[in-house]
């Protein structure tokens, strides 16, 4: 083979791995952009979240002060009146509708999604939903609990849970797992309800983590909401009498 002809060999390969090597450069650099543009994104929407969440805890505050003013006026108005029974009654009304922090004996119970793994149940079973802790509600409320909360939020007879994607909305605030059940009441019978439960069953069999406790002093926080905004599509009659 003559020197021109390798020399002219040589070119076509040195020219293909020229090609080669400048389209893997331009590759890198396209997935290093596209990676840095990621990074970018979860980074803004990892600051906006943790705003929100500054926000959200702000609001809740103003919410808590404004029900303390509130509960203020209402204190002195009942002093004013000098009405023991009044003031008896009121307490009483507070209490029921879940406006009062409580605490007493009961149980605490922890829900958490199944760990994934190599089984024949559908995904969806292996999830906790707003089904399951509707019906771990009316087996508490069944057996007797005083007073129910689930991560913080207390529930009234205007409390919904509602399934919303992975997450579930309780009175109107988003929350996922794992979620804390904390319900007041005589700690056996609480127990023995759910320990029995047939629902409870099918989830722990679906290996859903279920804990159930017993404890001498559960805290129940009060309905930090605004009862107004679940009273939609309510109208108040005159009385035609008037």
């Amino acid at each position: 083979m003559q020197s021109s002809d390798k020399r002219f060999i040589f070119f076509v390969v040195f020219l293909i791995l020229g090609i080669v090597l400048a389209v893997q450069f331009r590759s890198t650099l396209y997935a290093k952009r596209i990676k840095s543009q990621s990074e970018l994104d979860l980074e803004e929407l990892a600051a906006q979240i943790e705003e929100e969440t500054k926000t959200s805890n702000m609001l809740k505050a103003q919410i808590d002060e404004v029900m303390t003013y509130n509960e203020i006026l209402i204190k002195e108005y009942l002093a004013d009146q000098n009405d023991d029974k009044l003031s008896i009654e009121w307490e009483k009304m507070r209490l029921l509708a879940g406006f009062t922090d409580v605490k007493g004996p009961g149980v605490i119970i922890k829900l958490d999604d199944a760990t994934p793994g190599k089984t024949d149940i559908a995904a969806s079973s292996l999830l906790v939903h707003d089904q399951d802790i509707k019906i771990i509600l009316n087996e508490l409320k069944a057996a007797g609990a005083q007073a129910i909360s689930i991560n913080g939020e207390r529930i009234t007879a205007v409390s919904e849970q509602v399934c919303a994607g992975p997450t579930i909305l309780i009175n109107k605030n988003r929350h996922s797992v794992p979620y804390e059940i904390c319900a007041i009441g005589d700690p056996d019978a609480l127990y023995d309800a759910l320990a029995n439960s047939e629902h409870v069953q099918f989830m722990i069999r679906d290996n859903i983590k279920v804990e159930i406790k017993k404890s001498k002093e559960v805290i129940v926080p009060r309905f930090s909401g605004k009862p107004e905004n679940y009273l939609t599509g309510l109208e108040v009659l005159k009385d035609e009498s008037e």
